[in-house]
């Protein structure tokens, strides 16, 4: 044992109240919570309703079975989808570690000695994405299917350029597919990352369609002949597609590159086919606990359920209802399957625990979204309807407006209302339904002087800089895109005003 866990020792907690003052935290666990953080060390899924404090509860496990002395701090991995979250959940942890004195910023940072700060480093949970753990395990491991160390993963921009040069040479028959090669290349990019994430061969899928299609012609026989056209076009589009993915893989190979879905496909495969990994995995590893679980697909789950099946201390978490990368291979099953997946040794019902007490929303606001979720909830019966952790009611309202421009001026108003009084602007959030709006909404908030900012990338292409050299680059491939011509000719270079555009395009009609 470590000079750091020595000084501290293991301690008895037996309440959430002790947990508390352990954590020095504000509050102490809800019961749910509480339920789920003192679990035996064995395999347990945690289905967290949204804003239930499921990043709270994994910071709290951790903390709870390393001041219990029942793992020390590096024996812990987490596992999450973005490396935010993976960041977020590594400063929880590792600041409420330090709280109960297991880092280098804790109490008993006297008692250790200076001397023993570098082992003190060390001793800090693995916390990661899942792309990045299977890219530590080829690191590590790679060798023993064949996978050499300097392998590079492309970024999506580098996957659409070599899936561009792939059917730019392609000199095989493409009738069906497309006329547009943006269109085919999103089409073979997303066949093939379909086909790594639920590890599926291109041969597999070929004998697939091969056996379905005379099936789907014969069941359709009885209806509309454009209903037979359209699922044969499919089948055959398919087809040529694979020839293009089969391409797309040959020259990844040759010229020593992946992409994130290949790095989940080949540690999966290393788990299957090296039992030794592990087994090493699970001896440095004496707790797991997966983030955001219904999201995992196919090929994350079988990697996972490979390194740490067989009874081994494994929690998920996450939720059904949350799921939102299913275009991308996810399966929720893994989730509603997952005592299926990580059975206990004894061979008991894996324990399930719930999280329903959201703290960020009051009464009337779950109240709503409960409502709208009740389809949801009618499919997944294991997940329970959000309670509000707070007596408040809250305010919901509801408007209807004739026209998109009277909504956006209304919506403007009512943010400047809100700022007015008393409610600084960072909180104020509109939630939009898709990119499109995002960018009105900006706009109009924009025009009403409200400071705005749009979360993610569409953000970042409204700010005039960046749309000016947005519209440069699509108009230097696509001389016919004229939104983008007027973004240019309109802005602050070229200053062309509506009325000069307007005698242009009647110079340019008496030209034609």
């Amino acid at each position: 044992m470590s000079a750091a866990s020595a000084s501290v020792g293991p301690r008895t907690v037996d309440t959430p109240e002790e947990l508390q003052q352990v954590m020095q935290s504000d509050f102490p666990p809800s019961p749910e919570q509480w339920e789920a953080i003192r679990a035996p060390l064995e395999p347990a899924v945690v289905v967290a309703g949204a804003g239930s404090g499921k990043t709270t509860l994994m910071a709290a496990r951790v903390v709870y079975l390393v001041v219990t002395g029942q793992v020390r701090p590096d024996e812990v991995l987490g596992l999450t989808f973005t490396t935010k979250a993976a960041s977020e959940l590594r400063q929880r942890i590792r600041e409420a570690l330090e709280r109960a004195g297991f880092g280098p910023g804790g109490p008993d940072r006297a008692a250790r000695g200076e001397q023993d700060e570098e082992a003190v480093e060390l001793l800090e949970p693995t916390v990661s994405t899942y792309n990045a753990y299977a890219s530590a395990l080829l690191s590590e491991h790679g060798l023993r299917i064949g996978h050499e160390p300097d392998t590079r993963v492309m970024a999506d921009a580098s996957r659409y350029q070599l899936a561009a040069r792939v059917i730019d040479r392609h000199t095989g028959r493409v009738e069906l597919l497309s006329d547009s090669p943006r269109h085919v290349i999103d089409y073979v990019l997303r066949l093939e990352g379909a086909l790594s994430e639920h590890l599926v061969d291109v041969a597999a899928l070929r004998g697939f369609d091969a056996a379905q299609a005379p099936r789907f012609a014969e069941a359709l026989l009885a209806g509309p002949k454009k209903t037979r056209d359209d699922v044969a076009s499919a089948f055959a589009r398919r087809a040529e597609a694979l020839d293009l993915v089969e391409e797309y893989r040959r020259l990844k190979q040759a010229l020593g590159l992946m992409d994130f879905s290949d790095q989940i496909a080949l540690a999966a495969r290393l788990a299957e086919s090296h039992a030794e990994v592990g087994e090493q995995e699970r001896g440095k590893f004496k707790v797991v606990l997966l983030d955001e679980y219904q999201d995992t697909s196919v090929a994350q789950a079988r990697m996972l359920r490979r390194l740490f099946g067989g009874g081994h201390p494994v929690m998920a978490v996450g939720d059904p209802n949350q799921a939102i990368y299913g275009w991308r291979g996810a399966s929720v099953s893994n989730i509603l399957r997952f005592g299926e997946d990580f059975p206990r040794g004894d061979g008991a019902e894996v324990a399930r625990f719930r999280l329903s007490v959201n703290r960020r929303s009051d009464t009337r606001i779950l109240d709503v979204a409960n409502a709208l979720a009740d389809p949801l909830y009618r499919q997944f019966p294991m997940v329970a309807p959000l309670r509000s952790g707070t007596s408040a009611q809250g305010v919901v309202d509801v408007a209807v407006h004739e026209t998109y421009a009277e909504e956006l001026g209304w919506l403007a108003e009512q943010v400047r209302a809100a700022h007015d009084t008393g409610t600084p602007w960072r909180e104020v959030g509109v939630l939009v339904r898709d990119n499109a709006h995002a960018a009105d909404v900006f706009d109009a908030l924009s025009a009403a002087e409200v400071p705005v900012e749009i979360v993610g990338l569409s953000g970042l292409l409204r700010l005039p800089e960046v749309a000016e050299v947005l519209a440069t680059l699509t108009l230097l491939e696509d001389l016919t895109a004229n939104a983008d011509l007027l973004t240019l000719l309109t802005g602050p270079r070229w200053a062309v005003g509506p009325r000069d555009l307007a005698l242009l395009g009647q110079r340019a009609e008496e030209l034609a």
